[in-house]
């Protein structure tokens, strides 16, 4: 059996080990494991780096998203997401009591077409999460702006992949009415588990950091909204805040990453490649490559881990709207997803994480090259 080559790994590099435990140390003696200065620390770096007005610590991207949905009153109204997102962004429409509503992908860049999202819109519709796949910032992202502003809909980001990523040197996460960033294991940036939602809406952020602890006001025992509890622990702030100072070197190295696998493939007729926008920096939460159609995925993906030890990832197949849970839902479909059908099925993602050695690299370009030359 090959030697692993995993798809994503969390990396902590060993310097910042030491000083990341006698933080711990001093949580675990102050017996402060939540609504600490840690928590609010992380919220205030992360806010300055995105250049927003707030960001909120949550438990997960998942109650973010619900939180700024039930803000934006979407109950029994309509909400379009682009059918290439995790299964959390349709599902805290769900949750926040809306109605999902699937766009469709652009083929080549695997991201909302806007074309779609106009199709989808109704007189129901009240606003639009556009998802950054991948860690690309959307290249029709000005587009969709427009509409959203034409049609007086909230737009949010969904930038769960796309923690540092730039559009004219303007953060991702700060191009819409709020966005909402992701730190699970495999993510740009890890706290084990967690979500932040960012806005320069100060109502939002106030109605955020109530909901997110029961609906707290002020003091203990004031409770003034219908709220949850969906805090982020002290522990993984500290591992956020350690995170995000490697953040920007962790992005260089993911792009000097994809740069050996753009050269490798760029004249390789059996793959396509997903170029970053012009003016615009990719974060590489995943490296997309989309494989001919006279190519077996399922065998592309098989043999890559049989006899290379090569793992690879989706992004994301089954697309939202071909999952059972909303197959069964009637989910609202105002248009056909057939791109989305067709180019996810045969996408796979490469390796991309910080902990691949230059040799891994070069390993993995090599016999992606090989192996679809002889599929093909």
């Amino acid at each position: 059996m090959p030697k692993l080559i995993p798809s994503s790994q969390p990396v902590f590099p060993p310097e910042d080990i030491p000083s990341i435990l006698t933080e711990i140390g001093e949580v675990l003696r102050s017996g402060q494991f939540r609504n600490g200065k840690n928590v609010k620390a992380f919220e205030a770096q992360v806010a300055q780096y995105i250049h927003v007005r707030e960001a909120v610590a949550f438990d997960s991207d998942s109650s973010a998203y619900e939180t700024a949905l039930r803000f934006f009153e979407v109950q029994g109204r309509e909400v379009v997401v682009c059918t290439n997102s995790f299964i959390s962004v349709p599902n805290s429409v769900v949750f926040a009591g809306g109605k999902v509503v699937f766009a469709d992908i652009n083929p080549d860049t695997l991201s909302m077409d806007p074309n779609s999202l106009e199709q989808n819109l109704s007189a129901n519709t009240c606003g639009v999460i556009v998802t950054h796949i991948a860690g690309f910032p959307n290249p029709a992202l000005q587009q969709i702006q427009k509409i959203c502003k034409a049609h007086n809909l909230f737009l949010i980001e969904d930038a769960t992949h796309a923690i540092g990523a730039t559009v004219h040197d303007k953060k991702v996460g700060s191009l819409g009415d709020a966005a909402v960033f992701a730190f699970t294991p495999t993510k740009v940036i890890t706290t084990g588990e967690g979500g932040m939602l960012v806005s320069n809406n100060a109502e939002l952020c106030e109605f955020a950091t109530r909901y997110r602890f029961y609906g707290s006001g002020q003091g203990k025992t004031n409770f003034v909204d219908v709220g949850r509890h969906m805090v982020l622990p002290e522990i993984s702030a500290l591992l956020g805040l350690s995170q995000l100072n490697r953040l920007d070197k962790f992005i260089t190295r993911r792009n000097q990453i994809a740069e050996v696998y753009d050269e490798a493939f760029a004249k390789n007729g059996a793959v396509k490649a997903v170029t970053c926008p012009t003016d615009c920096r990719c974060s590489y939460y995943k490296y997309p490559l989309i494989l001919s159609a006279k190519i077996n995925p399922q065998q592309f993906i098989k043999t890559l881990l049989d006899v290379y030890g090569i793992e690879t990832g989706s992004i994301f197949y089954p697309p939202c709207h071909m999952q059972t849970v909303y197959r069964c839902q009637d989910a609202i479909l105002h248009g056909h997803l057939m791109e989305a059908e067709d180019v996810l099925s045969r996408t796979v993602a490469l390796p991309m994480h910080v902990a691949l050695s230059a040799d891994e690299v070069a390993f993995i370009a090599e016999k992606v090259g090989f192996l679809t030359d002889k599929l093909h």
